[in-house]
């Protein structure tokens, strides 16, 4: 797989850190983020998909 185009939607999630009351965003598999609040692990992949928008339309 190609790691150096923007993620696509089903490759950005979000779920529950194991074992805490934290949020985590993987990309492609991989952890990029825990976060404190849903709120922050939705912008964070919003953000993503949004570069992902930008970057397709060129």
């Amino acid at each position: 797989m190609d790691h150096t185009s923007p993620p696509a939607p089903e490759e950005v999630v979000i779920g529950k850190y194991p074992g805490s009351r934290f949020w985590a965003v993987w990309v492609r598999g991989e952890l990029l983020a825990v976060v404190v609040y849903k709120k922050g692990a939705e912008a964070i992949q919003r953000t993503l998909l949004r570069f992902r928008k930008s970057d397709t339309a060129q």
